[in-house]
């Protein structure tokens, strides 16, 4: 067959149809054959009884010319509408086979497209239950951190626990989340208590940190990915957020921390501030620190190297200045708590 068909490549009706027509041709061709077999036996045999085979070479041209024509001229004209039947249907034959290359190579692009098609689930198939395995590994870890923060708070006894789980493992999976929101009913004050409670267990913030963290990743991606929508929402919607909205708003109402306030730099004493300022005020009335004395120089002889003795009211009085302005010119670190160069001296408390 043409093109390699048969009744394998193409549908069973037209497979009939074109055995037909090939047993249709060569009927015609043997029928062919017959009657001019047949014909050339009739005008042998008309030749041999009328005219004679030793008289044929002693007919006139013109007679044996017409004799030939009428013998021969029906032959031609049968095997012309033969050769035209046949060529028709070598025409019809070839027609067919190229219609057949077409079913084919239609029948082959869907197959390819459905080929691609089941690829391309699959894909998205085997995606998707990737991205179901993340959420539901990030899930188990959020059950156990909610479960630890449950014990922590009071919210859960350990004997509890097992019953929780089996509930999550039965497929309830926000059992510890609804445990630690309490009371839908009045958030404020279900975050007025946790925060009292976070007051109370400190330890419990960087917990709570890894949760928060964890389930903005979470919703992250389930929004980016082809999920189950009802899964998504509960991420995103469900008791997962709303208790990491809960405990951003407790986070939140946590008072601040006092800052810490140097003992040393303030006195509890109003007498002795007082005293303090007034000597300040004494030894430095233009709010400024002396420059430090400038190094006496060596003397060359006994009259310079030691001086006049000086009364001891004016040594005292010079000598309080020049230790005063050593200890202004050390850092604010070594100064004394109540100097007045330490920071937070008080200014003039009143008598």
């Amino acid at each position: 067959m043409p093109g390699g068909l048969s009744s394998r490549t193409i549908p069973k009706s037209r497979f009939l149809l074109y055995s037909c027509g090939k047993m249709i041709e060569g009927f015609v061709l043997l029928l062919s054959a017959l009657v001019s077999g047949a014909w050339l036996l009739g005008a042998g045999v008309y030749i041999d009884g009328h005219i004679g085979w030793e008289n044929l070479a002693h007919q006139h041209p013109t007679e044996l010319a017409a004799l030939m024509a009428g013998i021969f001229a029906p032959l031609a004209l049968l095997w012309l509408l033969a050769a035209y039947f046949r060529q028709s249907s070598a025409q019809r034959q070839l027609a067919f086979a190229l219609k057949q290359l077409h079913w084919q190579a239609r029948k082959s692009a869907e197959q390819t497209e459905t080929i691609v098609r089941a690829l391309a689930e699959t894909q998205d198939r085997e995606r998707q239950a990737a991205a179901l395995d993340v959420i539901n590994r990030g899930l188990t870890d959020l059950q156990a951190l909610a479960a630890q923060l449950a014990l922590s708070l009071g919210r859960l006894n350990q004997d509890d626990m097992p019953d929780l789980w089996r509930m999550t493992r039965a497929g309830d999976r926000f059992a510890f989340f609804r445990l630690l929101l309490g009371n839908p009913s009045d958030p404020q004050a279900a975050a007025s208590e946790l925060a009292a409670r976070l007051a109370a267990v400190p330890a419990l913030k960087p917990m709570i940190a890894d949760f928060v963290q964890l389930q903005e990743r979470l919703a992250d991606f389930a929004a980016k990915r082809a999920i189950d929508p009802l899964l998504r929402e509960g991420l995103e919607l469900g008791p997962p957020a709303k208790l990491h909205a809960l405990l951003m708003t407790a986070l939140r109402n946590q008072p601040a921390a006092a800052a810490p306030r140097n003992p040393l730099a303030e006195s509890t004493n109003p007498s002795a501030a007082y005293t303090a300022h007034q000597v300040a005020k004494v030894l430095w009335p233009e709010g400024a620190v002396p420059p430090p004395p400038a190094p006496s120089q060596p003397a060359n002889n006994p009259t310079e190297a030691a001086p006049w003795p000086e009364s001891p009211a004016v040594a005292s009085s010079q000598q309080a200045p020049s230790s005063e302005a050593g200890s202004q010119a050390a850092s604010s670190a070594n100064v004394m708590p109540f100097s007045p160069l330490a920071p937070g001296f008080p200014r003039n408390p009143g008598p």
